[in-house]
């Protein structure tokens, strides 16, 4: 094959597409505009062994460990911590992020993948409706397919043409701005029972922290929804080394702040031209903000919809296949987990205390939120109509029946939304399904009346 492939950006996405697609016989070419020793992160990720087999990544033994359960802790006077299920034989890849990118380009430039660092990409080159290119800091360069994995904040997807109808920004309320930093130990002080530590932070200035004990250090993220200032990172880290007194105050490595999408995905990967991978695409989960299995998973789903099209046209109907591969595999669950994200805002430590004592919601159900197949289990099961009933049953606590009839209305037009979207490309119902998820999506705000009164109202 002598098509053209660029793809803007190092990411992990990217980087395994670009893999698969060189195999093939592509001309490939990764544009990145940082330095190749500055990629990557100061840190350790722990990644769902799926996510490296799936995507055809072989891990090194020495970073196959078994995995480790989260520990959600919620505010509240008596709330027990909510404890993922894991299964003995589950295993995580717990891999430096400056290791995996080495093993991530050597895998592609093995295959015959170009790397050229140092090259700013700054926007599409459009002819008519269609991407043939991009612009960078060295001049334009243009190609048959351009794959953006450049990010967040890809100067790629922010440059479409908004006929298209591909969302160019995460959108208010969607980006978790993250501090992670390893700290020593404290002396004297002993490793608490639960090694890995998520503290939810409800309520108008929402977000989470984490504590990850290891041997010699402890990982600490602080993460909010709006923006971390000095005072705020460090009200944070105060009130974290008080639920966590084995966090030291010697910073080891580490100690930056960086963006990350906590959102559904784009509801449209593709145009004439172009597919988005990875944090392009806002593929992390939307609890805690992972994406880097989601995202190699992604990259060899798009290679394979690229080579699929043996004429090479790379249009919106040829690369449909991967639109629909990552949404059922992928982004359908990740887009309900977005709508329990969007209650964070709502609830407060009163309402957690509440349902836990009440009965409302028992220990077991809510352990399906440190889990993402139970979560879908208790959402798509019979528990949807469970919420229902209970809500209407609830008289005395009008915030928490809001947030349940919220939660049941919104995850019926989720299921609607779900059974809609086509597996063969029509430009007509594409079109319709894109500005349903948009309108979907886009109405996911409080209400303003009692839903209850609504619904009586209705009757």
């Amino acid at each position: 094959m002598s098509q053209r492939i660029l793809i803007a950006g190092a990411g992990h996405g990217g980087l395994v597409a670009a893999r698969y697609l060189a195999e093939a016989g592509c001309d490939v070419t990764v544009l990145e505009c940082r330095k190749r020793e500055a990629l990557g992160y100061d840190q350790t990720d722990s990644v769902h062994l799926d996510g490296f087999e799936e995507s055809g990544v072989p891990v090194p033994e020495e970073y196959l460990v078994k995995r480790t359960p989260l520990s959600f802790i919620l505010p509240g006077e008596g709330v027990p911590p909510i404890t993922q299920g894991v299964h003995e034989d589950e295993y995580n890849v717990e891999i430096d992020r400056r290791a995996l990118y080495d093993l991530l380009i050597g895998m592609a430039e093995s295959a015959g993948a170009k790397l050229r660092c140092g090259v700013r990409v700054l926007g599409p080159i459009m002819l008519g409706s269609r991407v043939a290119g991009v612009k960078t800091d060295a001049g334009d360069e243009y190609a048959d397919l351009v794959i953006d994995a450049a990010g967040l904040y890809s100067p790629v997807r922010q440059g479409l043409p908004e006929y298209l109808g591909i969302e160019r920004e995460p959108g208010p309320g969607n980006v978790l701005h993250a501090y992670r930093a390893y700290f020593d130990r404290a002396p004297g002080v002993e490793a608490p029972e639960l090694k890995y530590q998520v503290f939810l932070i409800p309520g108008e200035n929402c977000g989470l922290m984490w504590a990850i004990t290891h041997d010699n250090e402890v990982d600490v993220l602080v993460g909010t929804f709006v923006q971390l200032d000095e005072a705020m990172l460090r009200q944070r880290l105060s009130a974290l080394r008080e639920l966590n007194p084995q966090i030291g105050e010697n910073l080891l490595r580490g100690g930056a702040v960086s963006d990350i999408p906590l959102r559904q995905p784009l509801s449209l990967l593709v145009a004439d031209g172009y597919a988005a991978v990875g944090d392009s695409a806002f593929m992390t989960i939307p609890l805690k903000g992972s994406g880097v299995g989601y995202s190699m998973r992604a990259g060899r789903m798009l290679a394979e919809a690229v080579l699929s099209d043996d004429e090479g046209r790379y249009t919106a109907e040829t690369l449909w296949d991967y639109q629909v591969s990552f949404y059922e595999r992928i982004g359908f669950d990740a887009g309900l987990l977005a709508l329990i994200k969007e209650l964070m805002p709502l609830i407060t430590a009163e309402d957690i205390e509440y349902v836990i004592h009440s009965g409302l919601v028992t220990p077991e159900i809510l352990r399906g939120f440190g889990n993402e197949e139970g979560l879908l289990k208790i959402l798509t099961s019979g528990g949807l109509g469970g919420l229902r009933d209970k809500a209407r049953k609830i008289v005395g606590h009008q915030n928490v029946r809001r947030m349940l009839l919220f939660t049941a209305k919104n995850a019926a037009k989720y299921a609607f939304l779900r059974q809609n979207l086509k597996a063969r490309y029509d430009s007509r119902s594409a079109e319709k399904w894109v500005r349903a998820a948009a309108r979907f999506y886009g109405g996911l705000k409080k209400p303003e009346s009692d839903p209850a009164a609504e619904e009586r109202s209705d009757e």
